[in-house]
């Protein structure tokens, strides 16, 4: 059985005393000996779209960063490119966004470093053992981090049902195309209309599955899925059939979060934002109405744990589930579950509330 820590909101909702409180939690959850001197400490969190109001705070990762400093380890913040468009498809445009957002080295004293590259491809094979997956391709930067410190913010998901710690290791520290594999059941489509046979995305395949003529057309015999096309399309021109959802689409996350602690044990911490709990995750940049007043923050060293106890504060404080209130038709304890027969961690903890 692990131990989930709980900082009530109220203690942090002052930007003053939110030193102390973080300080406070980060003592009673002994975070501390997840990282040692000289330390490459990728701290995993999500910038936001611009627009979004609910997010992580900068503050709260500037005292994180500062506390994972104070071990002698360096940290850096990170995250990785998406597949729909936005500024966070490439490296630079995601690191431009992350100083607009609050998260720039001068805000919170450590570095935004795109964890995947310029266009999502920087990856390394790790092997696992999963019912879907054999390997998964987790992002180069967080693969030869040392340690890891995860910053999530609880939401709801309309894939999965839930997205905090075991989504923001899953789909947030993988490559492009591990996040392909685990979303689209098929191949890339390029919609003849908006194409404008430009020819980028022929020069960027790998596995030169592309020719170019009135339109870009994709060899599906050729395509290997790896995500290339839709990272270099200017024009929004390829799209994919987003087929896998629910029970499978956690299961395959899950196991893309198991390739990602691989061979660190005991060397990651979790911190999960259970404030501003929203119906849609914050890849969506609307100003959206939190569903229930604020939690506060919680730590643990199990993700396993941590996300079980975000579920059943949600259902306690609510009254109700989380997914009943953003999307009925997932049940988002089956990536807890998932996760738990993988050895990521244990469903069963005790909540231990900090006060500060």
């Amino acid at each position: 059985m692990s131990t989930v820590h709980l900082l009530p909101a109220a203690a942090c909702a002052d930007e003053a005393d939110l030193p102390r409180a973080v300080a406070a939690l980060w003592r009673a959850a002994d975070l501390a000996r997840c990282f040692r001197p000289g330390d490459l400490c990728a701290v995993k969190l999500h910038v936001g779209e611009p627009g979004l109001i609910t997010g992580l705070r900068p503050a709260l990762a500037r005292e994180l960063a500062r506390l994972v400093a104070a071990t002698g380890a360096r940290p850096f913040l990170t995250d990785t490119a998406v597949l729909y468009r936005s500024a966070r498809d490439t490296g630079p445009g995601h690191a431009l966004l992350a100083h607009e957002r609050g998260f720039g080295i001068e805000a919170v004293g450590a570095p935004f470093l795109p964890a995947d590259g310029l266009v999502g491809a920087d990856e390394v094979e790790v092997p696992i053992r999963g019912q879907h997956f054999e390997t998964v391709s987790v992002a180069a930067g967080i693969a030869r981090a040392r340690s890891m410190l995860v910053l999530s913010h609880a939401t709801g998901h309309l894939g999965t049902g839930l997205g905090a710690a075991l989504k923001n290791l899953g789909m947030g520290c993988v490559s492009r195309k591990a996040k392909l594999r685990q979303h689209h059941g098929q191949r890339p489509r390029i919609d003849g209309r908006a194409c404008t046979a430009c020819g980028e995305c022929a020069s960027w395949c790998p596995s030169s599955a592309i020719v170019v003529k009135r339109a870009a057309r994709i060899d599906g015999g050729l395509c290997i899925g790896c995500g290339e096309c839709i990272a270099v399309c200017r024009d929004g021109a390829v799209s994919f059939d987003w087929a896998v959802n629910g029970r499978e689409l956690q299961e395959r996350m899950v196991e893309h979060a198991a390739g990602v602690v691989r061979g660190r044990p005991g060397r990651i911490a979790y911190v999960t934002a259970a404030t501003g709990i929203t119906r849609d995750c914050d890849c969506l940049g609307l100003r959206q109405e939190p569903l229930l007043p604020d939690i506060g923050l919680l730590a643990s060293t199990d993700p396993v744990a941590i996300d079980a106890a975000v579920l059943d504060l949600v259902a306690e404080r609510a009254g109700r589930t989380l997914e009943s209130m953003s999307y009925p038709g997932h049940y988002a304890r089956v990536q807890v579950a998932c996760a738990e027969r993988l050895g990521l961690g244990s469903a069963r903890y005790d909540l231990a509330v900090v006060d500060p």
